[in-house]
Formats: C-alpha cells, structure tokens, sequence
C-alpha cells in the first residue's frame, strides 16, 4: 500500500458537517497528491459563507499532516486558489464536478528542500488512534465535570490558534441555550431551501446507512427511526401548536444530560480565517478524544441568524463559530465513511 492510502486509511476518519465527506484525492506520485472537493458533497443552502466547508477543507489537510508526521515525513500544500474561491456562489459556478483545491507533498521531516512555514509546525503530537475514537456524541453525556486541567490545556490550545475556548456550566443558561438550539432546528426545518439540502444527507436505515457510508445516521443521531422520518418528511409538525411543546419535549429528552456547553471564538467568518481554523480544529478534537472528552456541535445556534444573535448577547462573547455540549460519555455509535476507493480519483 502506498503511503498515501496509508494516511487515507485513517484520515477519513476526520470529522465533516453532516459527515458529507467532501474530499476527494488523485495519487500523483509517491511523493505528490492532490486534495479536490467534491461539489455535490458543499452545504451552499446552509453554509451560506462557504465557512464551514472551506473549514473542513483545512481541517482534511491537517488530518494527513498529522498522520505524515507520525511517520516522520513532512506534508507541505499549495492551494490551487484562494479561499475566498470556494464560497458558494463561486462552487455554483464551476462546471466541473472535483474543484481541485491544493497540492499536497511529502518529503522527509529533516528536508531542508520546504520552508519552515509550510511545514508541519511544533505541536503536541496526536497518537493515530485518536482519529478512531474522536467521535461526535449525541448520547447523554454523564454527570462529570470536565477537570480544570482540561478546561485549561482546551484554553491554552486555542489561544496558540489565535481562538478562545469558553465554558458554560448554569443549568439555568444551558437549558435556554438548548431551547433555542431547538427553537432554531425547528425553524430551519420548515425553511424549504434547508430542509431539502439537509434532508438529502438523512439515512433513516441500516442498509441506507452501510449503502452510502456518509450522511446522517439515525443511529448516530440518537432518534427513533419514527422521529427522525417525521422530522424529514412532515416538518410543519414542528410548528402547530398542539404538536410543537410535545416534539420539542421529545428532542430535549434526546439531548441528554448536558452539564457542560462549551464555545470556540475567533477568527472564521473570512474563508482564509475558516481554513486556518480547520487546522485548529482537528487539534482541538483530538486533544478531545486524548482526555476522552465528546462533543456534539449544535449548528443552527450559530447559522441562524436570530440565534446567534441570542446567544451573543446572552453569552456575552461576541465571534462564537461552534457551540457545543461537552463532557464525558459511553461510547457513542460510530457512523461510517466512505472507502479509500471511493475517496481515490484515477
């Protein structure tokens, strides 16, 4: 096996929205490859930015930085374009289906033939390991607090990032932030533009689920097949009075015990700034999985526009990019990714 399918092999086990995967590579050499983004597989309906999307673009990068440095080689890219290329209304655009988006090459660690920059830099290393149990935990967290130890090495992170990490631990502030978060899905749902594109990604079965080997599994999502169909299929429910109190009583209980929501702040709204943080972000996941901490992000706090507004004047911190619940738990159900095969472009 070439190296590069050895670093496939567990890169594609990096975190994506709605786990769609967009990365595709083309083998050039044993040395060279290039990173492409598959258009069907962007979010333009609710990444409205190209943010989030272009995060997940850095963050695939880093992944195989990582994995490359473990080995003693050295993986340096060059974006084919800039950032600011790969919004929505630019992806809109491109006729082609793979957007090549940058050249990737390994030499060994001791090479003097990269410059410094490019260069996998001086952090802390991540055991390759981390990459299978770093998981998203929609599960019920467990009435732990997470230790001043890690809240502070999750602080310092972020900082050497040039981000801020912040916590929230009043159970009165969790639950309004939770029943906003719901508010917020409930709203997005019956907005037809994100229905249809986030619906897309449902995979409501287990033979769906080991069909397409991305997307939403609704084993991933702790739901009933039952509410998770209603969800994709009959949304106004959402919004009738009657029905309304009891779905959102239904999807609190799905929530768990959240006794920790946490808050990464900074630079990201600009797509160079989104890139650099996919970078860090793949490092603040894996220090997770290091202290056998889980997160589940809550999106629709910071996507829409009414709840984020909410949440910074009721937080009090203004650049929140991700907002999420934070703690200890069982092992959650592990969703699937697509194979190197499928990954690989000839």
């Amino acid at each position: 096996m070439s190296v590069w399918k050895t670093l496939l092999k567990i890169a594609i086990h990096a975190p994506s929205p709605h786990n769609v995967q967009p990365w595709r590579v083309r083998i050039l050499s044993e040395s060279q490859a290039d990173l492409l983004l598959e258009k069907r597989r962007t979010l333009p309906k609710e990444d409205h930015t190209g943010s989030f999307i272009i995060l997940t673009m850095g963050l695939f990068i880093e992944a195989l930085t990582i994995l490359a440095a473990n080995r003693s080689l050295a993986l340096s890219y060059e974006l084919y374009q800039e950032p600011s290329r790969f919004t929505p209304e630019h992806i809109a655009k491109a006729e082609d289906e793979l957007l090549p988006f940058a050249k990737l090459t390994l030499v060994p660690k001791d090479t003097n033939s990269i410059s410094t920059a490019l260069a996998q830099d001086a952090r802390a290393p991540f055991d390759e390991t981390l990459f299978f149990t770093r998981r998203t935990s929609r599960i019920s967290l467990l009435p732990k607090a997470i230790p001043p130890t890690d809240v502070e090495a999750l602080s310092n992170l972020a900082h050497n990032w040039g981000q801020a990490y912040s916590q929230v631990t009043s159970p009165e502030l969790i639950e309004q932030i939770l029943e906003h978060n719901i508010d917020a899905l409930f709203h997005d749902l019956n907005s037809p533009k994100y229905h249809d594109e986030i619906v897309e990604w449902f995979r409501f079965t287990d033979r769906q689920s080991q069909r397409e080997r991305d997307g939403l599994d609704y084993r991933c999502m702790n739901s009933s097949r039952t509410s998770f169909w209603l969800a994709a299929r009959v949304p106004q429910l959402m919004q009738l009075p009657i029905a309304r109190p009891w779905l959102k009583k239904i999807y609190r209980k799905q929530l768990g015990l959240v006794p920790t929501i946490g808050m990464l702040a900074g630079p990201f709204w600009d797509p160079a700034s989104a890139f650099e943080t996919g970078r860090f972000l793949m490092h603040f996941w894996l220090e997770l999985a290091k202290r056998n901490l889980y997160l589940h992000p809550y999106g629709n706090l910071v996507t829409n526009k009414a709840a984020a507004e909410w949440c910074r004047e009721a937080i009090g911190i203004s650049d929140i990019w991700l907002i999420f619940k934070i703690g200890f738990s069982d092992e959650p159900p592990e969703s699937y990714r697509r194979s190197i095969e499928e990954v690989l472009v000839d």
